[in-house]
């Protein structure tokens, strides 16, 4: 299942353009040994999310098990994004060809890889917190198998699904807040930096001629998001939001970061999903995440199009 010298990896997802991305630069890294993918609900329900992974995945060509995972939030009812990602999460292209789905729920899959791990494994939850919070609730004996928790959420800017709650924190926030409490080491990519990525029409479009049918897939699925993003921001991009998470395991000289005391409202007023941070000077609590407040884009878009077309990209 593993592989020596590399960082062993589960990735927690709800597939989603970005997540689309996400996944991709995973595979395509040396330093990452993908175990498993879990699904959860978030852009789109989790049947879309589940069916996603696994047609990337045989897209991929790789061979790694797929767990369905929470179909809801732990309280809250499901809020979806459908509106950037399109219904289906991938802007309404089907996929066909799937790879097979694991017989093992998402929690089994936690347990079973977590208890069997030789290393400690690292989460790259990049979606709704759901699924790990409730490994972290219902298995705390296995804790001290999680290297660490690299996860795309928040914001100590605010939000954008609301002006106060980022969408995966604003989705479950309540698994956000277990999450950031749970002790394990946070690696938290919100929006102050993920926000300041910048993907455009004409990245999508190298994608296109360079990346095969990865590539092709990525540029077709990312039509809609950047069509939002044009009509309801007024921007010519779209945010690579996810891929920061599994970046920065393998290239933290990309980003820039701060140790922060950071806190979620998960009650369900104008407030829901925001994360704040301590910054009073009697302030008493320890750190509980590194959040990620900047990053290189110019070298991270650049890595992005050479690892998804294994060719030399020139920018015009």
């Amino acid at each position: 299942m593993t592989e020596k010298n590399k960082r062993q990896i589960i990735v927690d997802c709800d597939p989603g353009v970005d997540d689309a991305f996400a996944l991709a630069m995973a595979f395509a890294e040396d330093a990452l040994d993908v175990l498993a993918i879990h699904t959860v609900a978030g852009n789109v329900p989790v049947e879309h999310t589940t069916k996603n992974a696994r047609g990337l995945v045989q897209l991929l060509g790789v061979d790694v098990p797929i767990s369905k995972g929470a179909t809801a939030p732990l309280l809250f009812e499901p809020h979806f994004a459908a509106e950037v990602h399109g219904k289906n999460g991938f802007g309404e292209v089907e996929l066909t060809d799937l790879a097979p789905l694991s017989p093992l729920t998402a929690m089994k899959s936690y347990v079973k890889i977590l208890s069997e791990a030789e290393e400690k494994v690292s989460i790259v939850a990049i979606g709704p917190l759901t699924n790990v919070a409730l490994l972290i609730k219902s298995y705390p004996e296995l804790l001290d198998k999680i290297d660490c928790i690299s996860l795309m959420g928040g914001g100590l800017k605010g939000g954008n699904t609301t002006s106060a709650g980022e969408f995966n924190f604003f989705y479950d926030p309540h698994a956000a807040h277990i999450v950031l409490n749970s002790g394990v080491p946070i690696i938290m990519s919100g929006l102050d930096a993920t926000e300041q990525s910048t993907f455009r029409q004409s990245d999508a479009n190298i994608l296109k001629e360079k990346g095969g049918e990865l590539g092709r897939l990525l540029h077709d699925i990312s039509q809609s998001a950047l069509r939002f993003h044009k009509e309801a921001n007024h921007t010519d991009y779209m945010n690579l939001h996810d891929v920061m998470s599994v970046l920065y395991l393998v290239y933290p000289e990309f980003f820039t970061t701060k140790d922060a005391f950071v806190k979620v409202a998960y009650d369900e007023g104008v407030m829901r999903g925001f994360s704040h941070e301590d910054v009073r000077l009697q302030a008493s609590n320890n750190p509980n995440a590194k959040v990620m407040v900047g990053l290189d884009d110019e070298k991270i878009i650049r890595k992005v199009l050479q690892t998804l077309t294994d060719k030399d990209v020139s920018f015009t």
